[in-house]
């Protein structure tokens, strides 16, 4: 998979997941499992929901190049887990000083419960697209201004409407509405870090897709035959894998960037989330189609599974800022929209 860390403890940390995963080898699953909960606690057990979270409140600090190895791995394994959701609704119950938040975030560092994560509309009842909502428990809605956040403890504080996001049949996704009346609001300084922890974990699982994908196109190219020879063989397949090759690469070195300067608090972190992004977003699913292009026929089957990946790629940037609403945000942090 992707080895551009050559920290000895990431690459420790992709090979423990691999092997809990399963993703050791290129063989993949013909369908997503059906329920990820089942082996959650054994993720849990490795640290995965508390790479973000600080010491005092039983995590490691803020490790967003962790974070960013998990979610590219389970972006390669197709998990169901929200977890680039998970991760942002941990930090933000850490960083709330409030008892509830702390007990809440106690159960998801430990993998017993599932808090998702969302964003409020103006009038502060709905949320659109919050991933996970079918497996939670609990849900962090952040107010569309300022520092709040609205901590829902039970889903019979919410509603959810999964009609019009059946796309992606890895994870479960859905419109909220909030019951009246319900909900304990929270206060979280420096939310903003949340926000940008959400959109770079999901620009990492969509470079956990595409990696995933490229590299077993590459190991079908060197078998399927055709006129006597490998497809591989072929210079017009070999320059198209090259160039996804370069494309993937240029996203995961983005989206590495982007974790070492959250982790570091550099005020160019949110820049550098936006181009993780647009580059993930605008990317993957252009490259992930024409995979499927070189697959032939096979490629097209349901067996083979590189759809769900196209499914799933196209998803991530429909939950995060989209494409375009990324490279708004990035001409908004340079002020070329001054120009106007």
């Amino acid at each position: 998979m992707i080895t551009t860390d050559a920290s000895e403890e990431i690459r420790q940390l992709r090979d423990a997941l691999r092997g809990t995963l399963g993703t050791a080898h290129q063989e993949l699953p013909s369908a997503p499992a059906a329920d990820w909960r089942e082996g959650w606690r054994a993720l849990a057990e490795l640290g995965v929901t508390g790479f973000c979270v600080p010491e005092e409140k039983g995590g490691i600090g803020l490790r967003a190049d962790a974070a960013v190895a998990v979610a590219t791995e389970l972006g390669a394994a197709l998990h169901g887990s929200p977890y680039a959701g998970l991760a942002a609704s941990a930090r933000v119950l850490a960083l709330a000083d409030d008892p509830v938040a702390d007990q809440v975030l106690s159960g998801v560092l430990s993998g017993e419960r599932v808090c998702g994560f969302g964003r409020l509309s103006g009038d502060g009842r709905v949320a659109r697209l919050v991933d996970g909502v079918a497996h939670s428990d609990a849900l962090v809605l952040l107010e569309q201004d300022g520092d709040g956040a609205t901590l829902l403890l039970d889903p019979l504080d919410w509603s959810a409407d999964a009609r019009h996001h059946g796309f992606d049949v890895s994870r479960t996704c859905a419109d909220v509405t909030v019951v009246p009346g319900q909900g304990r609001r929270l206060v979280v300084p420096a939310v903003a870090v949340a926000v940008d922890l959400y959109e770079l974990l999901l620009a990492a699982d969509t470079v956990g897709s595409a990696h995933r994908m490229l590299e077993r196109t590459v190991t079908y190219a060197g078998q399927r035959r055709s006129f006597g020879r490998p497809i591989g063989g072929f210079q017009a397949v070999q320059h198209r894998l090259v160039d996804h090759s370069v494309r993937v690469r240029g996203m995961t070195l983005v989206v590495t960037e982007a974790a070492r300067l959250l982790s570091a608090g550099s005020s160019r972190a949110r820049r550098w989330v936006a181009v993780a992004g647009s580059s993930t977003g605008a990317g993957a699913p252009h490259i992930l189609h024409d995979l499927l292009q070189l697959s032939g026929a096979i490629g097209f089957t349901w067996e083979y599974g590189l759809h769900f990946h196209q499914r799933r790629v196209h998803q991530n940037a429909r939950l995060a800022a989209n494409p375009r609403g990324a490279l708004r945000a990035l001409a908004d942090l340079e002020g070329w929209t001054d120009a106007r």
